[in-house]
């Protein structure tokens, strides 16, 4: 077994436990980095679903889910090829076979998707997977936080390549294709969604693939890659063509330790919120998010008022925007000081 295979295993048991706990049969996923949580498998979807139907069940006592997948190398190893249904194009097919699957379950169904086909199907009510999704995975483990620190450095060694490609001329295309490089010398095999870039300044301008960089310009780049089954992310500023962001560097990284220091135990976003803005820190994008198989909650965005906690284990990536600058650093909360998983940018 193959250290991805015991954390995953290790993420199915706390899955089962947090099901027991909730009293919840049946769990239906469609939301791709939650369905990868919960059953181990890689980039699973129904096909022609657009995401609305499931492609993770998992049964309360079943040793590992059921997933629905074409890819041979999808599902882990130690998944029963019984577990592995095919793909199908008819909705209609899978809709049945999803009813199937869950009828013998006790208890409540939990799902992320609510369509009226899948409520029909389905035939019993639904309730929201979210708080037992949350609550299973905020225990991070050891070697799941290893796995995320392995994937923020191999995304920060490619973005390094992106911002050496912002040459006056260049396309924003251009800086993601070395992104993409430094990415496959890495060894990742999908990037984390598209991408963003901005022109910085007083406003943040949202840059298209096609777009055309000018010396001088500043630009806030944030990219992201799978490494392991697991994602790393990496955001940082640039001036086309060659420029010092020294002084806004440095009043990023005030702004950013402000926020750190509130990612302690029995904080919320709330905190964090109110010291970014007492750092004078803005946002483009969230001010905060959590890693892990994807781009996870907590999401600290600072129009929101949840008070979402912020609790030990959880790997958080910041995002202040400073005078004009956006970088990225990730950290793990732990029982005490937060820990930085990667050096300042």
């Amino acid at each position: 077994m193959t250290d991805r295979d015991a954390l995953a295993q290790g993420r199915h048991a706390r899955v089962q436990a947090a099901m027991a706990r909730r009293g919840v049969g049946a769990l239906l996923l469609a939301t791709p980095h939650l369905a990868a949580f919960a059953s181990g498998a890689r980039r699973v979807q129904v096909a022609g679903s657009g995401g609305a139907l499931p492609s993770v069940v998992i049964v309360a006592g079943a040793p590992s889910a059921v997933v629905f997948t074409a890819d041979p190398d999808g599902p882990p190893a130690w998944m029963p090829r019984a577990a592995v249904e095919p793909l199908a194009w008819d909705r209609e097919r899978v809709l049945r076979r999803l009813a199937e699957l869950v009828e013998p379950a006790p208890g409540k169904i939990a799902c992320d998707v609510f369509s009226p086909a899948l409520r029909q199907a389905i035939g019993r009510p639904l309730v929201d997977a979210g708080p037992l999704l949350a609550e299973a995975a905020a225990p991070r483990t050891a070697g799941e936080v290893a796995a995320v620190q392995i994937s923020l450095r191999a995304a920060r060694s490619a973005l390094r390549a992106a911002c050496r490609a912002a040459v006056p001329g260049a396309s924003v295309a251009a800086l993601v294709a070395a992104f993409a490089a430094g990415m496959a010398r890495a060894g990742a095999g999908f990037p984390l969604g598209e991408g963003l870039a901005w022109r910085t300044g007083p406003r943040f301008v949202r840059l298209p693939a096609r777009a055309r960089l000018a010396a001088g310009d500043a630009v806030a780049l944030e990219l992201g890659l799978y490494l392991g089954g697991h994602a790393g992310v990496a955001g940082d500023t640039v001036v086309v063509g060659g420029g010092d962001l020294g002084a806004a560097r440095r009043a990023w990284f005030s702004a950013l330790c402000a926020v750190a220091k509130r990612c302690r135990p029995g904080a919320t976003a709330t905190d964090l919120r109110a010291a970014a803005i007492a750092a004078g820190a803005r946002q483009e994008g969230l001010l905060a998010h959590g890693l892990g198989v994807g781009i996870e909650s907590p999401f600290v965005d600072l129009d929101d008022e949840a008070p979402d906690p912020i609790s030990p284990g959880t790997v958080l990536v910041l995002a202040p925007v400073v005078n004009a600058f956006r970088a990225t650093r990730a950290l793990v909360v732990t029982e005490g000081s937060p820990r930085w998983l990667e050096g300042a940018p």
